[in-house]
Formats: C-alpha cells, structure tokens, sequence
C-alpha cells in the first residue's frame, strides 16, 4: 500500500508539473493569433473570446487538481469536480461553435474541398473530449480510470497548442504538417502511457480507449480528399452549420 501510495504521489505530480508547462506553452503558442491583440481583440468575435476563455479554464483545473491531490485537499477536489459538470459541457459548445466560426469564415474565401480538408483537424476533437470526460465522471470513483481519462481531454487541447509552437518556430510554411505532427507527437506520448500500463501489467482499456480516439481524428485527416470525408463534412455543414 505504501509502494502504492509513493507511486501514485509521483505521477500525480509528474501531471501537475506537465499541466503547469503546458499553461506556459498555451500562452506562447496563441500569442502570435490571439493574445497579441489584446485589448483591442479587432476582428475577434464573442465566441473566440469565450473559447478561449474556457480552454484556459480546464487547463487551469487541470493544474488545481492534481495540486490538491498531493496536498491531500480532497473535499475541494471533488467540489472543483463537480463545478466541471457545468464547465465540461461548455467546453464542448465552444469547440462545436468555433468550428462552425471557423468553417464558415473559410469557405468564403476557398474550394469547398479544401475548406472540407481543413475540418479534418476539427470534427473529432470536440466528440473526444465528450467522450473522455464523460467516461472520467463514469468512473469518479475509481481513481485508476478517472485519471487516466482526464489525461485524455488533455490530447484534445494538445494538438492546438503543439502545432502553434512549431509554425512559431518554424514558420508558417509547414502550417498543416504541423498539426500532423502534433496528432503524431499526441498519440505517442498516449501509446508510451498504454505501454507503461501493460508492463505494469494494469487495466489497459482506459488508454487503448483514448488511443483509439486519437487514432480516428488521425485517420480522418489522412482521408481529407476522400469522397467519403467530403460527403460527411457536406452532410453535418448542410444540416447544423
């Protein structure tokens, strides 16, 4: 139990530590396109805003959490919990809303096949998060899964922050392969966990379940000029956008 317990105190705060690096990363990588603007915000709608707005707030629950955990503050950590009922599903609106904004703004100023393309980026990754914070609250109470899911929502954030750093280094030449290489850098980093797991010879189900999340946003942007993804993207754009 004692082994226990040393094991999970040190991924609990190996998560706190990689939570408040990618805060910081989250802030260099939207400055270039959002937060150098500020305060005027021209051209910016109401919906980048509150977007934004609550991507920051999940990350920044998702330093808290952990942090409490090893503070052993558990009543607060479950309260914030709970608060996340109303913040979970909010999150899921705005990355639906800001797709919408974004397909919208595109397809007047490009081919409908590519501007279909680009949402390959975008379809999944709301549906993702719905799932893994969905099978987190499925399994509060166990602490085994719970957390396991939780770092799941993270890989729904991840690519977004991820690819902005690299066209920051890089430049914007490489701007769509570096949201291929940031799903890529995602999935591994996810099948390194999975991995670890087996050889601990634990409960795979929880990764393989966020592997194979990731794995189909990752298939659907191989398939962006396929007949078949140009179909889907016209049948949801034709019905909800």
């Amino acid at each position: 139990m004692i082994q226990g317990n040393k094991t999970l105190d040190f991924t609990t705060k190996a998560f706190f530590i990689a939570m408040v690096i990618l805060f910081i990363f989250m802030q260099v990588a939207f400055h270039p396109s959002y937060l150098q603007f500020f305060p005027q915000f021209h051209e910016f709608s109401w919906i980048h805003h509150i977007h934004g707005a609550l991507m920051v707030s999940w990350v920044v629950m998702l330093i808290i959490q952990p942090y409490l955990i090893i503070k052993k503050k558990y009543k607060t950590h479950r309260l914030i919990g709970k608060i996340s009922y109303f913040t979970a599903p909010l999150v899921f609106i705005s990355m639906i809303l800001i797709t919408k904004l974004n397909y919208l703004k595109m397809i007047g100023g490009m081919p409908f096949k590519e501007v279909a393309a680009f949402q390959s980026l975008n379809f999944f990754t709301p549906l993702n998060f719905l799932l893994f914070y969905s099978l987190a609250i499925i399994h509060k109470k166990d602490v085994f899964k719970h957390k396991r899911y939780m770092i799941g929502t993270v890989f729904t954030i991840f690519g977004a922050i991820s690819s902005r750093l690299l066209i920051i280094i890089f430049g914007s030449s490489i701007e769509f392969y570096a949201f291929f290489i940031s799903e890529y850098f995602g999935i591994s980093i996810v099948l390194l966990l999975l991995l670890n797991d087996l050889i601990k010879k634990v409960n795979p189900i929880p990764y393989t379940i966020v592997a194979v999340g990731l794995c189909i946003n990752i298939i659907s942007i191989h398939a962006r000029y396929t007949e078949v993804w140009q179909s889907i993207v016209r049948f949801i754009v034709d019905r909800f956008f």
